[in-house]
Formats: structure tokens, sequence, C-alpha cells
């Protein structure tokens, strides 16, 4: 029931955040900064701790993980709170990601692989400085629903069915910075935290450090590139 709250609360500030900037001209003042939509993607990669692991060799040696590779997608805009005052070029601001599509995945020997797949949203205050137009930084922190999220092992002689793991309704966490050069933006994000997943017979994944927790540790880092107007 806290979920829906949560996701209850996050929707009402982001509509109406979004309804107030319908009302508004562009700029309300010389000083104002303007919101921003965006589109991007990217280089998303796992980190070495994923599954609760504490370093690459670990990983590496109980998974026989060969490589890792991940990417991203988002559509999102920066809503600006040009109300406070924070000086010329400086604004508080809500981020939001109506969409996030990310997928990591951990290449084995031959060809089976260990994917690692998220559909979520993301919302959460940013701080923007606009040093001259056409220039600004973003630094945010983000609250992450993951809508649905979960694990999918493709063993090649696999027969009684996928081996996939899934998870519904949890929360990840994110911050990171932006760089907007006129309507380009380049984008650095380290997520962090865990979900519980699990197969079709009601086994969790969970994790490697702690074999009392349901909860499967999945740390990754975005670098993305982008339009922004």
């Amino acid at each position: 029931m806290k979920k829906f709250i949560i996701i209850i609360f996050i929707l009402s500030v982001s509509l109406t955040v979004f309804s107030q900037s319908l009302n508004k001209k562009k700029y309300s003042s010389v000083d104002d900064i303007k919101n921003r939509f965006y589109l991007r993607g990217g280089y998303s990669t796992p980190t070495w701790k994923y599954y609760g692991y504490t370093d690459a060799s670990e990983l590496m040696q109980s998974l026989n993980v060969v490589s890792k590779i991940g990417a991203n997608f988002e559509i999102g805009s920066i809503y600006m709170l040009n109300k406070i005052r924070l000086g010329r070029g400086a604004r508080f601001g809500i981020n939001v990601d109506y969409i996030s599509v990310k997928a990591h995945v951990f290449n084995l020997p031959g060809s089976e692989n260990l994917y690692n797949l998220f559909i979520g949203s993301k919302v959460g205050p940013s701080f923007t400085y606009m040093p001259e137009r056409g220039l600004s930084f973003d630094i945010f922190a983000k609250l992450n629903p993951v809508w649905v999220g979960g694990i999918y092992y493709n063993h090649q002689d696999f027969e009684a069915g996928l081996d996939s793991y899934l998870g519904y309704l949890q929360f990840m966490y994110s911050f990171g910075v932006n760089i907007k050069l006129a309507f380009i933006m380049v984008g650095f994000e380290y997520e962090i935290g865990s979900m519980k997943v699990k197969n079709g017979t009601g086994d969790y994944w969970g994790n490697n450090a702690d074999p009392n927790s349901l909860k499967t540790p999945m740390p990754g880092f975005n670098l993305t590139v982008g339009l922004s107007f």
C-alpha cells in the first residue's frame, strides 16, 4: 500500500508542475531558465558488484563472466522552479523521466548470456547552473520506480522452460550530472539499489553477499547522449 501512495504522490507532483508550466511564457523574466524536454540513450554498464559480488574477479569466477555490456533509453523533462531565486543562472528544478528502459548483459562462455532488463520511470530534485545562454549544467538525484524488472538466463540446452526471474513495482535510486550545450545533452548517472526477483516456482535469485536476503543488488552506470529542447 505504501508503494502505491508514493507512486500517486510522484505522479501528482509531476502533473502539477507540468500544468503550471503550460500556463507560463517560455521565459517569465530575463533570469529564468526554461523547461527542457529530452530524448537520450547510450551506454549502460552493470558494475562488478552486481548480484552481491564484491569485485570483478569474484563475479567472473563464480558465473564464468567473459564480458559485460548494456544500453538504455529515456524520455524526460526538467521543470524549472523559477520562483525560487538562487541567483542569476541558478535554479532548482524537478527532473522527471517518463519512461526509462535499460538492459545489462553478462556474456558467458559460448552463446550463453545473463540478461537484466528494467522498465520504469524516475523523478527527483535537480539543480541547474546556466553561466550563459546555450550552456547549462544539472546535478540531480532521483527515485527510480521500476515497473517491471528481471533476469533471464538463456541456457542453450534448457528444456524445462524459460529460466527467468521477475519483479514488479520496486524502487531503486540514482544520481548524476548533465551537460547541455545548445540542443545537445550529455549525461553521467550512477544507479544503485536492489530488487526482489523470482521465478515461476517462487525461488528468488537472491544476494551472493547475504544468503538470507531476497533482494538482488543491481547497480550500474549510464553514459548517455541525446537531444534537449
